[in-house]
């Protein structure tokens, strides 16, 4: 598979993890509101989008996509390395992107929990026959490298069949427009985010710059009749749907709507404001990784290897609760001292001489500061509808995160007791369907299933033993496929 960057494996995989974890926690409303998301606070769980606050739960999306762009300067920058050409590179860039798109809408119909209750064990076998069709679909196949795309093409076969079978033996129907939107906003991500760093490739103010022009026209948009409003509004499917009106009314017969969303959504760019500082980061990184000086966190000794990744983890926790629980000044007396002891210690003699180091310590602590003063505006910090102070902040505790990662990277090497996951963040889509697709099938077919959805019901804290559980054993399995080198191509 070749050297990757192993901190951004480990961020990447943790966000699956905490992806599975936060959504298989049964909701219960004697626990404590940390453990959701902050608009869908217990007990009642009813979505306030006036309420402020981040919990853990809204850290998961933000690192997942800032991973994505630290990881765009290694992938496509080791492609450019290697005399690619821009040209095949996007190619390539739109190949993966459609890929996801269709992962997204499979996800939105295959689900064994988008079917009737009432078909119980007939529902779980058919995600479970998703699975197949998404393994056979994405996977790799290094024993069988001659026949990978014949294997490929009859995955998406499979998963067509499926949603025939879906739509005529169960009366559910099919829509484009019905998705799973955490991929379709991946895809969004991968499309604009990659073709962006592939055509900004080490012009850092250049892609700021781009990204400010997308800040400015989302806080400009909403002003009536004005230029703005209509490249907002603009969208090549309803440009379509204006220019040939019967074949928009043919479309929608086939229930192809192009006026709505299909896959393209100026609000989705707004990710890109964390996609953007992460592949900065990742430039970083890429300088940090070819300069001979070996990583300072493994030179360092004593208090030094400890007091840098312990205060960031300390500041990422103690934003989560203050934010929370509205302890503002609190979280900008903690920010601003954590900030400056940043500051002093990237002028150490350990990090003087690893420009890559400390450009990203100053360049998180600048994302961190930012979001900090947005957070005053749009009512405090939220995750939905998502405030500007989400996204700079969570980027900045993001990039926080990927010091300690590559700080203690030792600790996450093959053989070490966290290797996993890093392991997981090499096969991350794995991760996330492995639950819902693979896992609770098998536990519903082996009479499991049902006991953990009544068990857990007595004891509150027992929803969140049932969350780990079903995170560990999807744990268990992507590992195996990793070790199996059975990679998704997504």
């Amino acid at each position: 598979m070749g050297k990757r960057e192993i901190s951004i494996d480990v961020l990447r995989g943790l966000a699956i993890v905490g992806m599975v974890l936060s959504g298989n926690i049964s909701r219960n409303g004697q626990l404590p509101a940390w453990l959701y998301h902050a608009q869908i606070a217990p007990p009642e769980f009813i979505f306030n989008p006036q309420l402020p606050g981040i919990t853990w739960v809204d850290l998961v999306f933000p690192f997942f996509l800032f991973a994505m762009g630290a990881s765009f300067p290694f992938s496509l920058g080791k492609a450019l390395d290697k005399g690619q050409s821009k040209r095949s590179l996007a190619g390539r860039i739109f190949s993966r992107s459609f890929k996801l798109l269709f992962f997204a809408i499979m996800l939105g119909h295959l689900s064994p929990f988008h079917y009737p209750q009432e078909l119980g064990w007939v529902r779980y076998l058919m995600g479970l026959l998703a699975f197949a069709g998404f393994f056979m679909t994405f996977s790799k196949f290094p024993r069988f490298s001659s026949s990978e795309k014949l294997i490929n093409m009859a995955g998406y076969a499979v998963l067509v069949l499926l949603v025939i079978i879906r739509s005529a033996v169960f009366d559910l129907p099919f829509s484009i427009h019905k998705n799973d939107i955490i991929i379709l906003v991946l895809a969004n991500m991968a499309l604009f985010g990659g073709l962006l760093w592939l055509f900004t490739s080490g012009k850092i103010l250049l892609r700021l710059g781009i990204a400010a022009l997308y800040f400015g026209l989302r806080l400009t948009y909403s002003t009536d009749e004005s230029v703005n409003q209509a490249i907002w509004n603009f969208s090549p499917f309803s440009w379509l749907a204006a220019q040939l009106p019967d074949l928009y009314q043919q479309l929608l017969v086939w229930g192809i709507d192009l006026k709505k969303t299909i896959f393209y959504d100026p609000d989705y760019l707004k990710y890109l404001m964390i996609v953007v500082p992460g592949s900065i980061v990742g430039e970083f990184l890429v300088r940090s990784t070819r300069s001979e000086v070996r990583n300072p966190g493994l030179e360092a000794k004593g208090w030094d290897v400890w007091v840098l990744p312990i205060l960031l983890l300390l500041n990422i926790s103690l934003n989560l609760w203050g934010l929370l629980s509205r302890q503002l000044e609190f979280v900008w007396i903690m920010n601003i001292l954590t900030v400056g002891f940043v500051v002093w210690f990237s002028g150490r003699d350990m990090l003087r001489d690893q420009p890559g180091w400390r450009q990203v310590l100053l360049w998180s602590s600048f994302w961190l500061l930012l979001g900090l003063i947005f957070e005053a505006w749009q009512g405090g910090i939220k995750k939905d509808p998502a405030t500007y102070s989400y996204f700079f902040l969570t980027t900045g505790l993001a990039g926080y995160t990927i010091v300690v990662f590559k700080w203690w990277e030792d600790a996450f090497q093959p053989g070490m007791p966290l290797a996993w996951t890093a392991t997981i963040g090499i096969n991350p889509m794995v991760g996330y369907v492995a639950a819902s697709y693979l896992i609770m099938p098998v536990l519903y077919f082996v009479q499991i299933l049902p006991l953990m959805d009544q068990w857990h019901t007595h004891w509150p804290w027992a929803g969140v033993v049932r969350g780990i559980i079903l995170t560990a054993l999807m744990v268990m399995v992507t590992v195996f496929s990793v070790k199996r080198r059975w990679l998704w191509k997504t």
